[in-house]
């Protein structure tokens, strides 16, 4: 497992944030705090900064070692409680203020109501006012006493620092072993090394896919301005791209239909010198890039070429370009193959077609599995191996790679007892060599940004196959600080887009805006996770790891999850997201009562403190009357219930909340008083409800760090409401454009609110 990403968290990246974050609370903008607080915060902003420097080199070395995956989730368990801690503190600001702006509203109401009719009327408004006036010195005070850390906040604060403390303590001996690593030679990976020679082996299926790729090899494409053509072989580690075109290179290279054949294989390190010395076959090691490419353009002169780029990781464009000038002497027909992972790479090498892999048909693959778990015995004279293998098949999503990983596994004994255990196990769990299935996979993985690994592996919470829409995934991202608080949506989506673009993730087909995992890659999220995100998605007997912080659990399993806290004390304190869904259409579970269910729920929201994100899938599901011990939950999604009426007024005092999803069955939830408790959760900025909720224009006004309103198609009723707004300044004032940064409308909202006046 890599160091540096313990169940997707980065370290460095989440310790620079909390290092920012101790500081601004040590500054001298808190100069109220107690002298013993701001002692503790000093002395854990010194300890993280250190900490800081040794989880960079933790980084660096990581590819030699793996045995400090322990330290560093001492580290992630302390920074959480530190965050933890820290976070109750803004949400005591938060809830000062509310309580300052309730106040003033309703003193404010209290003097429109006032009449000056009469002496008494005069005598009670400037009673009212010398209230409010003295509030006003209360509010001050009240405010100041929200910036003071309580005693319980000064324990907690205390046993962080105790613990980073001890954490820095172990930094230099720590250093001193990672001085020994480095000093160990780096080891080449020759199995990466890829050629034109084919494996030993039978090829199976690809007999589209191929002929394909010999109809582009022949074509001429009049209507380019260059004589070669680029064709781009995308799909994830270990789905057969080398292997297919091994097997058509070898084609034409035997038929000499070109004239010049020439495999590279590339790798991580896009190093355009060496590639064109290599095409030119110059033997002159000293020779400068310009040299080379001048061989290569008078060998390629008039002649017909065709090269592989084989497994292209990443390229800038002008590397690209200066790759291929020579190629511009060469016959009208040439082509260039690129191998890649990511359509990034596709896309920028101005590819004239771009072939998407994908696994093996049933049938081929079960031919190719059964080489590889059989052998040269026939599957048919084990009849209840077969039927194994055949389950198998079924979780390995046509993987050539995993085949032969899995494969290699049950071929040396073909017992029913063995194959039973392997057929057991996820593919992670399965050992494996540097060149099988997980191992390749996990290359990709160390290729993306730290920013994006974090958002990957949370696809490994929820079940395979599970279609995650955009805007709820980028909510949660946003929950668990993958994103900065103050990034426009627009940077999650680019984030998607990247993992897109990379072949991590796929778009669900007859779904907009709807994302998926392929299932090899979801088995290697998993395994990345480590047990931090888990599901227990049936009843029967399960092992829950001691380190869950993400919990996805079928509605049927509630109950479970309450005695599972109780057991294990320290889930409480740990666990960040609870995604409770119902069972699917076909599965074996029954539908519990609603009251069941529900007092099930109650009991499992009281033991949490640290909730980031709380979603309640189920037709049955209603929120407890007091949630409002939830103090950190960023993202609230209430989705497909039929008993969802009315909105506890706890929820109110929820001042963290910045995504609210209220999509239910219902239209009788009571929107007064839902949109003016809403109007107190001044984070708020993403919102999905009933229409008639949040077409009162007047009220989104109040929401002013609203930057997306997720709105249902609203018709003529939007139009007139808007039309017949008077205050015209009023709503200027309070709705600013600027705040609304994606407000998705209908056309006859859009056109009612141009014919506004001016």
């Amino acid at each position: 497992m890599a160091a540096s990403a313990i169940g997707g968290w980065v370290a460095s990246a989440f310790i620079t944030k909390l290092v920012e974050k101790v500081c601004s609370y040590a500054g001298d903008q808190y100069e109220y705090q107690r002298k013993d607080t701001k002692e503790k915060l000093r002395i854990l902003e010194k300890n993280l900064s250190s900490i800081q420097t040794a989880i960079h080199i933790a980084e660096r070395v990581q590819a030699k070692n793996t045995a400090m995956g322990s330290w560093l989730r001492r580290i992630k368990d302390a920074a959480c409680q530190a965050e933890d801690v820290l976070d109750l503190f803004d949400y005591r600001v938060l809830q000062a203020q509310a309580e300052d702006r309730g106040m003033i509203s309703s003193v404010a109401s209290a003097a429109a109501g006032s009449s000056s009719s009469s002496a008494s009327t005069i005598t009670t408004a400037s009673t009212t006012t010398s209230s409010s006036s003295g509030s006003t010195v209360n509010q001050s005070v009240r405010l100041l006493k929200r910036f003071l850390f309580s005693d319980e906040d000064i324990d907690e604060l205390i046993s962080v620092v105790d613990k980073f403390v001890e954490i820095d303590s172990e930094m230099q001996r720590f250093l001193d072993f990672v001085k020994i690593e480095d000093s160990k030679p780096e080891q080449a990976v020759q199995w990466r090394t890829t050629s034109s020679m084919p494996s030993s082996g039978k090829f199976f299926g690809r007999v589209n896919e191929e002929n394909h790729l010999k109809k582009l090899l022949v074509q001429i494409n009049e209507q380019s301005s260059q004589p070669y053509d680029v064709i781009s072989i995308v799909g994830i580690g270990g789905v057969g791209k080398t292997a297919l075109v091994q097997r058509v290179y070898n084609h034409f290279h035997d038929t000499h239909h070109f004239d010049l054949t020439v495999w590279l294989h590339v790798s991580d390190k896009f190093d355009v010198v060496r590639l064109t010395k290599e095409m030119a076959e110059s033997d002159n090691l000293s020779s400068s890039l310009d040299q080379a490419q001048r061989i290569l353009r008078d060998k390629l002169n008039g002649k017909k070429a065709l090269i592989v780029l084989d497994d292209v990781w990443n390229v800038l464009r002008s590397q690209l370009e200066n790759l291929f000038k020579p190629l511009k002497f060469a016959s009208k027909g040439s082509k260039v193959i690129v191998t890649t992972r990511s359509k990034n790479v596709a896309s920028m090498n101005e590819s004239t077609e771009i072939m998407e892999l994908h696994g093996l048909e049933d049938e081929d693959y079960w031919d190719f599995f059964s080489q590889c778990a059989f052998g040269d015995a026939n599957p048919s004279d084990f009849p209840k191996l077969k039927k194994i293998g055949q389950e198998v098949v079924s979780k390995l999503a046509g993987s050539p790679l995993a085949a032969m990983t899995v494969g290699s596994s049950l071929k040396p004994v073909l017992k029913e007892k063995h194959w039973s255990s392997i057929c057991g196990r996820k593919l992670c769990q399965i050992e494996q060599k540097e060149d099988d299935i997980i191992p390749v996979l996990r290359l990709s993985y160390e290729h993306l940004p730290d920013h994006l690994k974090q958002c990957f592996v949370y696809f490994a919470l929820f079940p395979k196959k599970y279609h995650l829409q955009g805007d709820e995934l980028v909510q949660m991202w946003r929950a668990h600080g993958f994103l900065n608080t103050d990034a426009p949506d627009e940077i999650a989506y680019r984030y998607i887009n990247d993992l897109l673009q990379l072949s991590f993730i796929e778009k669900v087909p007859s779904q907009d805006d709807h994302y998926v995992v392929h299932d090899l890659l979801h088995d290697f999220a998993e395994s990345v996770s480590n047990g931090e995100h888990f599901r227990i998605e049936d009843k029967l007997q399960v092992c829950v790891p001691r380190n869950v912080r993400h919990l996805y659990v079928s509605a049927s399993s509630i109950s479970e999850v309450y005695w599972i806290l109780q057991e294990f004390t320290e889930l409480k304190k740990n666990l960040r997201s609870l995604i409770i869904c119902k069972a699917e259409e076909g599965a074996s579970q029954k539908r519990i009562p609603s009251s069941t269910f529900n007092y099930g729920l109650g009991q499992t929201l009281q033991e949490l403190r640290s909730l980031r994100v709380l979603v309640l899938h189920n037709p049955d599901g209603i929120l407890p009357d007091k949630i409002d011990h939830l103090k950190h939950l960023r993202y609230l999604n209430i989705h497909g219930s039929m008993r969802f009426i009315n909105v506890p007024e706890s929820l109110f005092k929820l001042y963290h909340l910045h995504g609210l999803s209220l999509q239910t069955h219902q239209d009788r939830i009571v929107e007064k008083e839902l949109q003016e408790g809403l109007s107190r959760l001044t984070q708020l900025r993403y919102l999905k409800a009933p229409k008639k909720i949040i077409s009162g224009i007047e009220w989104i006004g109040k929401l002013r760090s609203l930057q997306e309103l997720e709105e249902y198609k609203v018709k003529s009723n939007m139009k007139r409401n808007i039309c017949q707004l008077r205050e015209l300044n009023e709503l200027r004032g309070t709705l600013t454009i600027t705040n609304l940064q994606n407000v998705r409308c209908s056309k006859e909202a859009n056109e009612g609110y141009n014919q506004m006046p001016t």
